[in-house]
C-alpha cells in the first residue's frame, strides 16, 4: 500500500472519485483487449527506434564499407572487369547496447476513451511517483529488457473489481536484445572499367542469414569511382573520388515472442581515397562522408507469461518507425597485388569501428607471365 502525504492524498482522492463513476464497466475483457492493443501499440512505437535503431545503422555501416580496396585505376581507356569478395566486422558501440525507454502514460487527443480513462489511473500513479515512467532498457544488441510495472493497486481503489483487474497485466517487458558485440556481413563486389581513368563498381547480395542474430539481409550497392591523378604529370600518390549508393533489407524475429522486425535502408556516401603502390605493396587511405535513411516496422504480441497471466492475447500490432544517421569515416588499409590476384586489409574508424580483409581477382584482361 502506498504512504502519501496529505497535500498528495487530497488531489489524489479527488481524482479516484471522478474515476469511480466509469470504472466498474470499462474493464471486460473485449475492452481490455482493445486498451492492451491500443496500449502496446503506443509502447513498442515510442521505443522502436531505441530497440531497433543500433540493428539498422551497424548492420548497414558494415557492409558499406570496402567500396574501395586500392587508389589506383588504369590509364588507357579499355575493359576490365574484376571480382572481389571480402569479410566484415562492425562492433556495436557501448551506448547501442542499451537506450531510455519510455511509457506512453500521458493521454493522447487520438486514445479511445477506455484508453484515456486506464491512461487516467497511470498519470495519477506517475505523479505520486508509483509508475516508473523511463527505464533503461536494452536494444536489440544488449541483454534483458526491462519490465514497467502498472500500478493495479490504483484500480482497486477506484473501486474496478477484482475479476477486472486480473485481466489487467502486472507489467509490460520491453524486447530483450541478443548480447552481441560485433556484426559480420560478406561484400562481394565487381568492378568494371575502364573509361576516362573511371570506373564502376557493383554489389549485390540476396536474401541470407548470417549472423541468426541479423536474420536475413540482403543489399545492393553501386558505385562510379574516378582517378583525378591521372590529369596531373608527376604525382606522388594515386588518388581518386567516388560516390557511392546502397540499399538493404533486413527481416529478423527476435525475444520470446518472435516479434518481427523489417526495415529497409538507403545509404549515400562520398569518399576521397589515396594511395602509393611500392612494387607489390600498395598503402591507402580515404575520408568519407555516409548518409542513412532507413524505413522500418516492428509486429509484436504479447509474451506468453503475461497472457498465462491475463488468459488472453492482443492481436498482432505493428509499429513503424523511420531512422536516420550521418559519419564521417577515415579509412586506412593495405594491398598486396600479384599478378591478377590481390588480397587487402582495411579498418574504419568512425563512429564504429570496422575491420575488413578480403581477396580479388582480375578476370578482364588476364596478365599472362
Amino acid at each position: 500500500m502506498m504512504f502519501m502525504s496529505i497535500r498528495r492524498f487530497l488531489p489524489f482522492t479527488a481524482a479516484i472519485l471522478l474515476a469511480t463513476t466509469h470504472a466498474h464497466a470499462q474493464f471486460d475483457q473485449s475492452v481490455m483487449k482493445r486498451i492492451l492493443e491500443e496500449f502496446s501499440l503506443q509502447l513498442f512505437g515510442e521505443n522502436a527506434s531505441g530497440y531497433m535503431g543500433p540493428l539498422v545503422i551497424v548492420t548497414n555501416v558494415g557492409a558499406n564499407h570496402g567500396f574501395y580496396t586500392t587508389a589506383q585505376t588504369d590509364r588507357e581507356d579499355r575493359l576490365t572487369v574484376g571480382f572481389s569478395l571480402q569479410s566484415v566486422y562492425t562492433w556495436v558501440r557501448d551506448d547501442q547496447r542499451t537506450y531510455t525507454g519510455s511509457i506512453p502514460y500521458r493521454k493522447r487527443s487520438t486514445d479511445s476513451y477506455e484508453l484515456q480513462l486506464f491512461k487516467f489511473f497511470l498519470e495519477i500513479a506517475a505523479r505520486n511517483g508509483d509508475l516508473d515512467t523511463l527505464l533503461r532498457t536494452a536494444t536489440v544488441f544488449g541483454g534483458q529488457g526491462s519490465w514497467f510495472r502498472i500500478p493495479k493497486e490504483y484500480l482497486r481503489l477506484a473501486g474496478v473489481p477484482e475479476d477486472q483487474i486480473a485481466l489487467v497485466p502486472d507489467s509490460l517487458q520491453l524486447t530483450n536484445g541478443t548480447n552481441q558485440q560485433t556484426v559480420f556481413a560478406a561484400v562481394p563486389q565487381i568492378s568494371i572499367g575502364t573509361w576516362k581513368h573511371t570506373d564502376a563498381l557493383i554489389r549485390y547480395i540476396p536474401p541470407i542469414i548470417f549472423d541468426k542474430n541479423i536474420g536475413k539481409f540482403s543489399f545492393f550497392g553501386i558505385g562510379i569511382r574516378h582517378g583525378f591523378t591521372h590529369w596531373f604529370r608527376d604525382t606522388p600518390v594515386d588518388a581518386a573520388v567516388q560516390v557511392t549508393y546502397q540499399h538493404s533489407g533486413i527481416e529478423n524475429r527476435v525475444g520470446v515472442t518472435q516479434a518481427k522486425l523489417d526495415a529497409t535502408t538507403d545509404m549515400y556516401s562520398i569518399n576521397v581515397h589515396a594511395g602509393r603502390r611500392f612494387e607489390w605493396f600498395e598503402p591507402f587511405a580515404g575520408l568519407s562522408v555516409e548518409l542513412l535513411r532507413s524505413a522500418g516496422s516492428y509486429t509484436f504480441t504479447l509474451p506468453a507469461n503475461v497472457k498465462a497471466q491475463i488468459g488472453y492475447d492482443i492481436d498482432p500490432q505493428t509499429a513503424h518507425v523511420g531512422l536516420s544517421d550521418e559519419a564521417v569515416k577515415l579509412t586506412v588499409g593495405a594491398a598486396g597485388h600479384f599478378g591478377n590476384f590481390d588480397a587487402f586489409l582495411s579498418a574504419g574508424i568512425s563512429k564504429h569501428f570496422i575491420l575488413a580483409g578480403g581477396v580479388g581477382v582480375r578476370a578482364w584482361p588476364w596478365k599472362r607471365r
